[in-house]
């Protein structure tokens, strides 16, 4: 046992990782990881918003919800959109090159859950959005706050799961 141990080649200076080949590192992939980065903060800044306003802050009422700094949760929601949005595109033409490079193109599946992930997304940015708006129509959603944030919260836990899905399709 020991001698077969010691004749193994040594796994991680190979040109791969418990049978995964490991990626190359140069300044395509570090900008895939900044950008990979930059959509899971953008994530965290939105759901995380939302989450802490309906579980901490809604049951108190609009007002308590937002205490005066409604504009300041404003501008949070349109950076933190754009972090999705910019990085989530790229993110995907990546995927998409990707596989059409491998020669291994994706299969239907991956796309429909996708367009589900991206629909659900843009769901949550817009409540995000009109519930810290300052125009009647925000007013009108706030008044069925904590139902709004509710729904931007379950779609925030179903594009979590369809992430984690989508990350690790084969």
């Amino acid at each position: 046992m020991l001698t077969s141990i010691c004749q193994m080649e040594p796994l991680i200076f190979g040109s791969t990782v418990f049978g995964q080949a490991q990626p190359t590192l140069d300044g395509a992939f570090a900008l895939q990881v900044f950008l990979r980065v930059v959509h899971i903060l953008g994530a965290v800044i939105l759901a995380g918003g939302l989450f802490y306003q309906r579980s901490i802050l809604s049951p108190e009422g609009v007002d308590a919800c937002f205490a005066g700094r409604r504009q300041v949760w404003a501008k949070w929601v349109g950076i933190a959109t754009l972090m999705l949005l910019a990085s989530g595109l790229y993110n995907f033409i990546t995927i998409l090159r990707t596989a059409k490079f491998d020669g291994t193109p994706l299969p239907p599946t991956y796309h429909a859950l996708f367009g589900v992930k991206f629909l659900l997304g843009l769901l949550v940015m817009f409540l995000a959005a009109i519930l810290a708006g300052k125009t009647a129509a925000a007013e009108r959603f706030r008044q069925k706050m904590g139902k709004w944030l509710n729904v931007a919260w379950t779609a925030s836990l179903t594009i979590l799961v369809l992430a984690a899905i989508l990350r690790n399709y084969h």
